[in-house]
């Protein structure tokens, strides 16, 4: 009897071996050899026979119609159900990366080769890392497929680009003009950030037109009004967009107006249609279940604009999810004679030089918000309720951003390695790469323990990498606040506030403090209120969880079925948003022609 699915499956430990004896090239080519064999054939045990015992094969979209990370036990019955002999065709070694031995630990040792294949939708690409087991037979530790285009349809780029015209009428402007204020969208996208901005990107590529809409003044608003003082924490060749790549001369770390200026600019010169000061009107907003077609009304600026037929709604309104979120009340806070502010409302510690300031929270924005404090004479203290993940972006940053750094490979390839393997693997390489940092960091670790900061090691050591998946937040990459908090330029307490009084705040040890501000970091509602305001109540309350990780390690309801009928909810820092909002798109196009995918879900292969 074949179990449908075995739940929970989570791999312990990389792979040990040694150096391979083989070349790599013979390795690669007879296992892929193999694996068009199987798949065409669809013999599911000759299939299941190609991933070793730990292994997992993740894919996304080109087999499953979804994001999966199918573990060894779950790979018969997934490629008994899925696997035909159109399953897959064409299977190539991808000569422009030809296979290679890697080592990137002591102990472990794999063949890595980039592959390319053709699926009934489209193109794919794939990755497998080889080891060698104890029967002497290459088996794949981690399998990595996925879409990559749609017969027929190919992005209108490079040698597909769009030829121009000669001899036009009207003017360049005058043209855009007429595009952006009559538009005849497909699709509707909300949030006008990196992720909505590229799935613009990609399905004008495409050939799909989308609308969208903002509900700020200018686009990039959403990085140009936050507190000044921000820039990103991740480095500039993890952050690049689509088609539009930041010029060599960019610094390493991009100030906060910067990126909004850039994204301005990215809308005009990708000439993407973006109404600002816009917002949808949830009650005259519905789906039709009989066309499987949106209608979308939008206010834009005070005028009212009905769009029937929208195949697909986009919602790509940010991490954070809702709206600013405070702790309920306080005993005594109406008292409190100074001011209480969420991190979002906190524009520049100038406007508090002198004075004394509390930051509730003791991660991201927790910390450049003290900073920004400690840099404008301010007093201020962080109240720190539990453990923090810390790693120095000088010492810390080069040792976990892979493939992502000057003369590194290019961005399409270094983004392919990095989804190449399930999140539970990359957990397993991460406390591989959290010993190196924490020995680079340990003078700075130590710091913060004598000036009272407490930090944590992360999930089974792993750093920040579950703490982000599962929470998107716990951790902090240092950009100097740790060296303020441990020079004392900013007090560290830990606990929790008990209640205000007129002057201050008593803590729950007794203890007290007055302030002038206190500033909340403590995160946002969450999505159901971003779809509450944006759909309305019906649609939030069929709204799949968002963010996290599902029971394979794959993020729920991103850019995958969310819950709501022809809705993709897409959000992510930069560096994940160029491989996703790309699939997205995919799906989308395959959606308008084909009908909705039928996902080979977890739920599908339970049942």
């Amino acid at each position: 009897m074949t179990i449908s699915y075995v739940e929970n499956v989570r791999p312990e430990v990389l792979p040990s071996g040694f150096p391979l004896k083989k070349a790599p090239l013979e390795v690669a080519s007879a296992w892929l050899a193999k694996f068009q064999e199987a798949a065409k054939s669809a013999d599911a045990k000759q299939f299941d026979n190609l991933i070793s015992t730990q292994g997992v094969w993740r894919d996304v979209i080109s087999f499953t119609n979804d994001y999966r990370s199918i573990a060894k036990p779950n790979i018969f019955k997934a490629a008994q159900d899925i696997l035909t002999p159109e399953s897959v065709s064409n299977v190539r070694l991808d000569d422009t990366k030809p296979p290679s031995l890697e080592n990137p630990f002591s102990d472990y040792f794999y063949v890595e080769s980039f592959f390319k294949f053709d699926v009934k939708l489209g193109p794919g690409v794939g990755i497998v890392k080889l080891i060698q087991d104890a029967d002497g037979e290459f088996r794949a530790y981690s399998l990595f497929t996925t879409l990559d285009g749609i017969h027929g349809r190919p992005f209108l780029e490079g040698s597909n680009r769009m030829k121009g015209k000669h001899n036009i009428e009207q003017s360049y402007d005058e043209i855009r003009e007429g595009e952006v204020n009559n538009p005849k969208p497909s699709v509707i996208i909300v949030g006008g950030g990196h992720n909505g901005l590229q799935t613009a990107a990609h399905l004008k590529a495409l050939g799909v037109e989308a609308l969208v809409i903002d509900k700020n003044k200018r686009t990039g608003d959403n990085w140009r009004l936050r507190y000044k003082s921000l820039s990103l924490h991740d480095p500039v060749w993890a952050n690049h967009l689509c088609y539009m790549p930041f010029p060599s001369t960019w610094p390493i770390f991009t100030p906060s107006g910067k990126l909004a200026n850039w994204l301005e600019h990215y809308v005009d010169v990708l000439e993407l249609n973006v109404w600002n000061s816009s917002e949808v009107l949830s009650s005259q907003t519905h789906f039709n279940e009989a066309t499987r077609t949106w209608t979308v009304t939008i206010n834009r600026d005070g005028r009212i604009h009905k769009f029937d037929s929208i195949s697909h709604v986009v919602l790509a309104t940010g991490l954070g999810g809702g709206h600013p979120k405070l702790p309920p009340p306080f005993k005594g806070q109406e008292t409190f004679r100074g001011t209480i502010l969420h991190s979002s409302g906190h524009e520049s510690g100038a406007l508090w030089k002198g004075k004394k300031a509390l930051v509730v929270g003791a991660c991201t924005s927790a910390h450049d918000i003290c900073a920004d404090f400690a840099n404008n004479d301010v007093d201020v203290t962080m109240l720190q309720r539990s453990p923090t993940f810390v790693m120095s972006v000088k010492k810390g940053m080069p040792i976990v951003t892979g493939g992502y750094r000057e003369n590194g490979p290019h961005t399409t390839t270094a983004d392919l390695g990095g989804e190449s393997i399930s999140k539970y693997v990359a957990k397993l390489y991460h406390q591989h790469l959290m010993r190196v940092v924490e020995k680079e960091d340990a003078e700075l670790l130590d710091g913060l323990a004598k000036a009272g900061f407490k930090t944590t090691k992360g999930e089974d050591n792993s750093g920040f990498l579950m703490s982000a998946l599962q929470k998107a937040g716990g951790y902090y990459f240092d950009t100097g606040a740790s060296q303020k908090i441990i020079d004392g330029d900013i007090k560290v307490k830990q606990g929790e506030i008990d209640h205000f009084t007129p002057n201050g705040v008593v803590y729950k040890d007794g203890s007290s403090a007055d302030f002038d501000v206190v500033v909340f970091a403590t995160g946002y509602t969450g999505f159901k209120d971003t779809v509450k305001g944006i759909l309305g109540p019906t649609y939030a309350d069929k709204l799949k969880p968002v963010w996290g990780l599902d029971n394979e390690g794959e993020l729920r309801s991103v850019c995958r079925d969310c819950g709501i009928p022809r809705v993709y909810y897409i959000v992510g820092n930069l560096s994940a948003a160029r491989f996703n909002t790309r699939i997205a798109a995919l799906q989308i196009v395959v959606e308008q022609k084909n009908g909705d995918l039928k996902r080979y879900t977890i739920e599908k292969q339970k049942d």
